[in-house]
């Protein structure tokens, strides 16, 4: 008999599996929106603030504090402020041992895992179960450099795993030589020092490519706990950390039990770089710090300073000012400042106050004074562009301007003379009289083109040095003067490097600007030379006929006293007074400043030939070319003639090219320089 048709049990089936199949699909939707939200939860809370690895060239500067090493001219070391960096040691300049005392003690295995080593992870924690606390840690080269270059020191999960996922990211990025260069390169080992370079010289007075055995497996240990190891290196923790390193050594197959053995009882010789006292280069180290943060664009961290300043000539001008200059007894002057460059603007050594230590007001470039007679040459200087000459001839007389009626030092006065003889003499009435013909606001506007930053008062007392300068402005303005009118600018730092042997800055040749005529200013030269031959300046006279040329400058009450001046190398300017403005006890510019400026500048020349000051007659001197032309026209006139071919002649065939640097000068007196 034939089964009877039964669609209602057809549709309950269908029914029932459609529902199961809802069912199913909400619970796996359900499933997978769980695990999303898992995972998201998970990232957000684990791996969100993950850092990211922008460039292969971040790793090695990433997180670094800040650090300035700075080195004199002559490429010695004159101080560090901050973390001590080692220059960048490739591994390749490093013995087997060294990098065989690192990688036993931290990663036997760094060439066969991928970052993170799975296997040193179960060795560790099966090995931590057994022991009930932690005795053994799996942490790799790779994730060593993680931690200390992107993450923090604590100890927990999200901490760990953040190092996991970015040694894995290192490790497909970098090859294993670049990581472990880096790594032996950032690496902390203690007492300020950040590097192996850094340790090697620290602990041991030598580059790394030198360390013995014994050196290399005591600075390996160091890393594990820098803070404690490195406090001393002939203590028990740290011998005995060497000891584990050495037997690392043997385990990993780099030496056997017997160099173990021997090196093991070898004692510790340490041969410590001591930290470089900045004693008297304070004030260069406060003044290049201030400029290096305005460069005007970000230097790396791992900073290194090329300064312009010679440490043989800073030495010597701490030692002119701390000779001269005491407590104030006698002189009653109890402070100094001293400066000096060369006429491309580097400054060469600086001085800003008697002692650093108990002073670090930099008097030089900080402190506002006013000049004196000091100031005197910008208004001859505004003189002679105005159409006067040297020899222009103003009377000494009474006068009375405005009211004020200008004395000379000596309360006399001496009539009719020429501009050089008044300047000699440093005559305030004429400088006055100059000042009122060629008009304040010129006269202002010539010593801020020569170098003069600070504002000055529109009165006639300028002329007298009434207003307030540094003793960087007045030096800086003496230079453009001693440059043939071509404006200096001083600085003191040459070029930026990093320790990865990287440029950071370089300080670009700047067109040379021309604010004064070149004719005037060697006419202010031969001036100025005179003032130091007959004049004021006569203690400022060099020795062994060395030319100068330089000016005097006492303030009202004798507040003040200064000397500035320069040869043909090297311009230097020096202030001496009271921070407190009290009258010293008649010391004028051509007394102790004069005399401090001649110690410095007699010892800052020594080796150095003697080159005369620029004379009027060099700017006359027709050029190589033109005398190269005259003597061919010669030449040829004379063989016209009928005479000796001068051709023949070899002195006339040796004449500078017309790109050859003149010859200098013959020395002239300087009596007639620029007459």
């Amino acid at each position: 008999m034939q089964g009877v048709f039964r669609a209602d049990l057809l549709e309950r089936k269908a029914k029932i599996k459609a529902y199961n199949m809802r069912l199913l699909t909400i619970l796996a939707v359900s499933v997978f929106v769980l695990v999303c939200l898992t995972t998201y939860a998970t990232w957000r809370h684990f791996l969100s603030d993950l850092p990211k690895i922008a460039s292969n060239e971040e790793i090695w500067t990433a997180n670094r504090k800040p650090s300035l090493e700075m080195v004199d001219a002559t490429g010695e070391t004159v101080t560090i402020r901050g973390p001590r960096y080692g220059r960048k040691v490739s591994v390749d300049a490093l013995p087997a041992h060294v990098l065989q005392a690192f990688l036993a003690v931290e990663d036997a295995r760094f060439f066969e895992h991928g970052g993170v080593d799975l296997w040193s992870i179960g060795r560790a924690v099966l090995e931590n179960l057994t022991a009930g606390q932690t005795v053994q840690g799996a942490s790799t080269i790779t994730q060593q450099l993680v931690k200390n270059v992107y993450l923090s020191p604590e100890q927990t999960f999200k901490r760990k795993l953040q190092e996991m996922v970015l040694a894995w990211q290192i490790d497909n990025r970098l090859t294993k030589k670049q990581i472990l260069e880096i790594y032996l390169n950032r690496i902390y080992f203690g007492q300020n020092a950040y590097g192996i370079d850094a340790a090697a010289w620290r602990f041991f007075s030598k580059h790394p490519s030198k360390l013995t055995l014994a050196e290399a497996a005591m600075l390996a240990g160091l890393p594990k706990a820098p803070g404690r190891l490195a406090v001393d290196l002939n203590a028990a923790p740290a011998i005995e950390r060497r000891a584990v390193v050495l037997q690392r050594m043997v385990s990993a197959g780099f030496i056997t039990q017997a160099q173990a053995d021997v090196t093991m009882r070898e004692p510790v010789a340490l041969y410590v770089t001591p930290d470089i006292p900045e004693g008297q280069m304070g004030y260069v180290i406060d003044m290049a710090q201030k400029e290096v943060e305005s460069v005007g664009k970000q230097v790396a961290p791992d900073r290194i300073l090329r300064l312009t300043v010679d440490s043989r000539m800073q030495a010597a001008a701490v030692q002119a000012v701390q000779a001269l200059v005491g407590d104030g007894t006698g002189t009653g002057v109890t402070q100094a400042a001293l400066i000096a460059m060369d006429r491309q603007g580097r400054i060469l050594a600086i001085v800003g106050g008697r002692n650093y230590e108990e002073s670090k007001y930099n008097r030089a470039t900080m402190a506002k004074r006013q000049p004196g007679s000091s100031f005197k040459p910008f208004v001859y200087a505004a003189a002679l562009e105005k159409g006067m000459t040297p020899d222009t001839i103003r009377v000494d007389k009474p006068i009375s301007l405005g009211g004020w009626r200008p004395r000379n030092f000596n309360g006399g006065y001496s009539g009719a003379m020429s501009l050089s003889t008044a300047l000699t003499r440093s005559t305030n009435t004429i400088a006055v009289q100059l000042a009122s013909e060629v008009g304040i606001d010129r006269l202002i506007l010539l010593a801020q083109r020569l170098g003069i930053d600070s504002e000055l008062p529109r009165n006639l007392s300028i002329s007298l040095g009434a207003g307030e300068v540094t003793l960087l402005d007045m030096t800086r303005a003496y230079a453009t003067l001693a440059n043939d009118g071509v404006r200096v600018d001083p600085y003191l730092i040459e070029r930026i490097d990093t320790t990865r042997g990287t440029v950071a800055f370089q300080r670009e040749n700047k067109a040379p600007v021309q604010v004064y005529e070149p004719l005037r200013a060697r006419q202010m030269t031969a001036m100025l030379a005179d003032v130091i031959a007959f004049g004021t300046g006569k203690r400022a006279r060099l020795p062994g006929g060395r030319e100068a040329a330089g000016k005097t400058g006492t303030s009202q009450n004798f507040r003040d006293a200064w000397f500035v001046g320069y040869t043909a190398d090297i311009i230097c300017g020096v202030w001496v007074g009271n921070d407190s403005s009290s009258p010293m006890n008649g010391v004028t510019g051509g007394t102790l400043p004069a005399l401090i400026w001649e110690d410095f500048m007699a010892a800052a020349h020594e080796g150095k030939p003697l080159s005369p000051l620029p004379t009027l007659d060099d700017l006359k001197r027709p050029s190589p070319t033109t005398l190269a032309a005259f003597y061919e026209s010669l030449a040829d006139i004379f063989a016209a003639a009928g005479g000796q071919d001068m051709a023949a002649l070899p002195a006339l065939r040796k004449l500078p090219s017309p790109n050859a640097t003149a010859p200098a000068p013959a020395p002239a007196p300087a009596t007639n320089i620029g007459r």
